[in-house]
């Protein structure tokens, strides 16, 4: 090779360095102007989203954001069950969401009674007190429950308590 085809390819190579820092310039930049739109749609975003706050429009922090259909004041929680007012007062135990047991929520629409309380024993807060064999028991450490249950409670104690699904019956009949 002379001197001129040397130079020539040179100037060949440099021109294709140009163009190859050129494209990855150009990816740079791509990259870049994504970044800066992702940021300013989260600043806007942003924006929105405390000026509705601040104007009210949003109120996350009040207590009216809770729906009161989901609050149901007969429901008693195991740890909850002895610390009703009333003097004398029912709760049935039983696992709300078994589609078999839907004559324990007919019942409840039938007596419908100020003292009766429903214990769901599907809840996760009632699990201390499920277990394979119905021990009754006013302590609640050894409370045990294992299906439908009625007890009827008086001065914090349970005074009798039901477990078949007959008795329960009979029971709530025999008030009515």
């Amino acid at each position: 090779m002379n001197k001129k085809q040397i130079l020539k390819e040179q100037k060949r190579l440099k021109k294709e360095r140009r163009e190859v820092e050129t494209l990855f310039r150009d990816d740079k930049d791509v990259l870049g102007v994504f970044k800066i739109a992702l940021g300013v749609i989260l600043f806007i975003l942003l924006a929105f989203a405390l000026i509705n706050i601040f104007n009210g429009n949003w109120n996350l922090f009040s207590k009216s954001n809770i729906s009161e259909e989901n609050i149901d004041s007969k429901m008693v929680m195991a740890g909850t069950m002895f610390n009703k007012s009333d003097t004398e007062y029912l709760v049935l135990a039983y696992d709300v969401t078994n589609d078999n047991e839907t004559v324990y929520s007919y019942l409840i629409d039938n007596y419908g009674d100020d003292n009766l309380y429903i214990l769901d024993l599907s809840s996760g807060f009632n699990t201390s007190i499920i277990a394979d064999k119905t021990v009754i028991s006013n302590d609640l450490e050894k409370l045990k429950l294992s299906g439908p249950t009625l007890l009827v409670i008086k001065g914090n104690t349970i005074t009798s308590s039901y477990t078949k699904e007959e008795d329960i019956i009979k029971y709530l009949n025999k008030i009515d």
